[in-house]
């Protein structure tokens, strides 16, 4: 969901609250509030009470924010359980609002304190892992707020001339992609892998951008999360090492950012991360992004990842001079970070052992000879764009939100399937895209009309 900007912080307030994160007294306060709708004798509504409350049981009796807070997240927690459990951690309190108010959900900081709001459309997905994969996404912004160093705030975002954001759209800019991406990733995480109703371990999930540029695909917010979520699973330690990454060299303000924080704290696993990259990019990477984003741009690399580069044929086969190198792992320590990766193994049911970071081997030299051609591949993107005319009549009849987002996710899922066996060409793809093209038509239609 789209964010709302807060204020900067001043130097001193910046001290003050790194000092105070130090402090293990210092916890989070939760401020679970309800936003309910009045209305009058005729039913209609005429405005809205907000209270606080201080448990499930002070809802008003039938209301389906009962049943949302009492949702089951995979590991046996409801939202509700997780929400009050988790606070605590957090550097400042958390306002969690939840509201009858029709409006699009947000995250977002204060001077004083976080802030979650969700709307009324959210209790209404068919689907429980919808429900849940929703609230998850909007905490993972939270995660990512209170990790980052105090003075981090969302800034430079651009979602288009429309101000909102889509799983098959490439963003305007890097930075936008990077804080939707990591929220997918880490809701994913925690929700069977399921971004709503798309699944993350299937290797499908990007097909739909096989015919953009790589740099088009790190503007893409499902990429960048299809690159967090594998980092957790496919990389030893992967999740660990990930809210490591987050925790000692954020601020990020790319998917390139943290990939280069993730390869120096860990560079032993540069190869792994590549081949992230190089698999779910099918192959559009090149060789120069690659030693960009895993290696600092540098062209010595490990004997393991040169042999890598060489088997993804991103490099000629050949005579290297190798030479010996040594690393110093990194060392940190300090009770602001010992705080947050505490925080993060409390979130994740993790172990709170620092993963160590190994030294690389023996280096190679790349030359410019050993760069191998690149691929011949289709010019153009495959992503959907709004198609012109009427929509189907089946889609134009939705009139609610939640249930054309959920017509939005099934059409994708069905495109990107049939994209990854087809190609792009046939013709039940070009009816794929259609049919997702229109369904991603009227969930924008309904987002307008509540924004207005």
């Amino acid at each position: 969901m789209k964010l709302k900007r807060g204020r900067q912080f001043s130097w001193l307030i910046a001290f003050l609250l790194v000092i105070s994160m130090a402090l293990p007294a210092v916890a989070g306060e939760l401020n679970l509030v309800y936003e309910q709708v009045v209305k009058d004798s005729y039913g209609n509504a005429i405005g809205y009470r907000t209270t606080r409350i201080n448990s499930i049981n002070d809802l008003p009796y039938g209301s389906p924010w009962r049943d949302y807070l009492n949702q089951k997240l995979p590991d046996g927690k409801t939202i509700y359980e997780y929400v009050k459990n988790t606070a605590p951690y957090l550097s400042r309190p958390l306002n969690f609002t939840i509201s009858d108010r029709s409006g699009v959900s947000f995250s977002s900081k204060d001077y004083y304190s976080y802030n979650l709001n969700v709307y009324e459309y959210v209790t209404r997905f068919s689907n429980n892992e919808s429900k849940t994969f929703l609230f998850l996404h909007e905490f993972g912004h939270i995660a990512m707020l209170n990790s980052y160093p105090p003075n981090y705030d969302f800034v430079g975002l651009d979602y288009g001339t429309d101000n909102r954001h889509y799983l098959d759209e490439i963003l305007p800019n890097a930075n936008t992609a990077w804080i939707e991406g990591w929220a997918n990733g880490f809701a994913a995480n925690r929700n069977n892998g399921k971004v709503f109703t798309l699944d993350m371990n299937s290797s499908s999930v990007v097909s739909f951008l096989q015919n953009n540029s790589f740099e088009e695909m790190s503007r893409n917010e499902l990429f960048v999360c299809k690159i967090v979520y594998d980092s957790f699973s496919r990389i030893s330690s992967g999740k660990a090492k990930a809210f490591n990454t987050i925790a000692k060299t954020g601020p990020h303000y790319s998917l390139k950012d943290f990939c280069r924080g993730f390869s120096r704290l860990y560079p032993a696993d540069k190869t792994a991360l590549a081949k992230l990259l190089v698999d779910n990019s099918s192959g559009k990477i090149s060789l120069n992004e690659i030693l960009d984003y895993v290696n600092g741009g540098s062209r010595t690399v490990s004997r393991d990842l040169y042999n890598y580069l060489v088997s993804a044929g991103k490099i000629k086969s050949g005579t290297t001079q190798t030479s010996s190198t040594s690393s110093q792992n990194s060392s940190f320590s300090g009770s602001i970070w010992n705080r947050i990766l505490s925080w993060f193994s409390g979130l994740f049911n993790s172990s709170n052992s620092t993963p160590v970071a190994a030294a690389p081997a023996a280096s190679v030299e790349i030359s410019n000879a050993d760069v191998a051609a690149p691929a011949t591949v289709p010019a153009g993107a495959a992503a959907p764009e709004l198609p012109g005319g009427q929509l189907d009549s089946s889609i134009s009849s939705i009139n609610d939100l939640s249930t054309a987002q959920e017509a939005y996710y099934k059409a994708f899922a069905e495109y990107n399937r049939l994209f990854a066996a087809k190609g792009q060409q046939n013709q039940e793809v070009k009816n794929a895209m259609l049919k997702l093209q229109q369904a991603k038509a009227r969930v924008k239609e309904l987002c307008e009309q509540l924004s207005r």
